[in-house]
């Protein structure tokens, strides 16, 4: 769990791990550099369970989420990891669900990297009802491949399970992953397997504070702050083209040649005129999921 001035939520996070119907689990927390009183609403927890929650503090902020997350992975050893917010809620049987899955995902295929999320029931700060999917709500495709996932993230961090075999192939934190989560992805859609359980195993918490929010896809504010923020959106297309230039480098003596072909593509994307942009999209097929989606991407590529 990498918490930061979580102090109005955190306990009620800790709490529903705590009524997990799978018991073999021990909770990791790094603080990453907290101002209000996170770590005090923490340290009871650390008291009354001392071999099953353990709590560190960074000395410096790391900047992003998703920096805490990447520098907490040599704190466990454990053959299968998860990941947690700490302003969410688990459904009490998240940790078992998606456990099941990772078994029927990994059986006859050892060593294979793997990774299983789920759907996310999208609430608000007072835990009331706003989409009863996340998936539905943001139109993704939870069964993505490879050259999809190269150009749109579906899979949700704080659903995520991941086996040691992933993990040991992320090896240094990457310095241009725009999320953990998606950098998983990438690994298990290239490498090894995807699961996903199609249903909500948390209550994904939206209040001001989110770093990544659960945004409606179809909704026509959306859509139009999308347009009025060209240069945010061409920004955040590019940054996609630059995460697949260090997947390429990283792992390409592991890839295979289709799948270099699509990254060194997709890499070189923004090196090309409007035209020679749009003819790379069609001609190999690097859309997002949904019509809105495709075109925004013709707009701002």
């Amino acid at each position: 769990m990498a918490v930061y001035n979580g102090e109005r939520y955190v306990q009620e996070q800790v709490e529903s791990i705590l009524r997990q119907t799978y018991r073999n689990w021990r909770l990791i927390i790094q603080d990453d550099g907290s101002t209000d009183g996170t770590v005090s609403r923490l340290q009871p927890y650390v008291q009354a369970y001392p071999k099953r929650v353990f709590l560190y503090q960074r000395k410096e902020n790391s900047g992003a989420a998703h920096l805490n997350f990447y520098s907490m992975l040599p704190l466990s050893s454990a053959r299968y990891v998860m990941f947690c917010d700490h302003d969410d809620v688990w459904m009490p049987d998240k940790i078992e669900r998606t456990w099941q899955e990772m078994k029927r995902l990994e059986k006859g295929r050892k060593g294979l990297p793997c990774l299983v999320h789920t759907d996310l029931q999208v609430v608000g700060e007072d835990l009331s009802l706003v989409a009863p999917s996340m998936i539905q709500r943001q139109k993704l495709n939870p069964y993505a491949s490879f050259r999809q996932i190269m150009v749109q993230n579906a899979a949700t961090g704080c659903t995520m399970m991941v086996n040691r075999p992933l993990l040991e192939m992320v090896g240094q934190p990457p310095e241009q992953s725009i999320m953990h989560d998606w950098w998983f992805a990438l690994i298990a859609a290239a490498f090894g397997k995807i699961g996903y359980v199609d249903r909500p195993t948390i209550l994904y918490r939206q209040h001001g504070d989110n770093q990544v929010g659960a945004k409606d896809a179809g909704s026509l504010s959306y859509n139009m702050e999308r347009l009025k923020d060209q240069k945010g959106a061409r920004r955040v297309l590019y940054d996609t083209c630059i995460q697949a230039g260090e997947f390429l480098e990283r792992y390409g003596k592991l890839l295979s040649p289709r799948q270099k072909e699509w990254l060194t593509a997709y890499r070189d994307l923004p090196k090309h005129g409007k035209a020679g942009r749009l003819y790379l999209l069609f001609r190999y097929r690097f859309w997002k999921k949904g019509i809105l989606r495709k075109l925004g991407q013709m707009a701002f590529i």
